[in-house]
């Protein structure tokens, strides 16, 4: 099977649960960093490119191509990438890194 193939199938299967988190507060972690945030989700053929807004860290963007999402009920991560976005906190025991809330000044645009 191609790869071409595999992407279509792997974004048939994905692509309305991903997108029906659009807008919604996820929680990102990726080492030792991990917070809550809203998601915008954006998706194509390529695969997925979401922008985290949070009240703990500046916006900032991520992306996976849909061969290496791995997708499950509650949230997503990219293989390779090394981020994870879920409905629920990942690692309670991290608690949220960083702590600090930080100020409008400070969020910047990300662009």
């Amino acid at each position: 099977m191609s790869e071409e193939i595999k992407i279509k199938e792997k974004r048939e299967l994905f692509e309305s649960l991903v997108q029906s988190w659009n807008g919604t507060e996820m929680w990102f972690q990726e080492r030792m960093q991990q917070f809550p945030g809203i998601v915008e989700i954006n998706t194509d053929d390529w695969g997925v490119r979401i922008t985290i807004i949070s009240e703990y860290y500046r916006k900032f963007s991520v992306s996976g191509r849909w061969d290496i999402l791995s997708v499950w009920s509650s949230g997503m991560s990219a293989l390779y990438c090394g981020w994870t976005l879920d409905k629920e906190m990942i690692w309670p025991e991290l608690g949220i890194i960083p702590s600090d809330k930080i100020t409008n000044s400070e969020k910047g645009d990300g662009e």
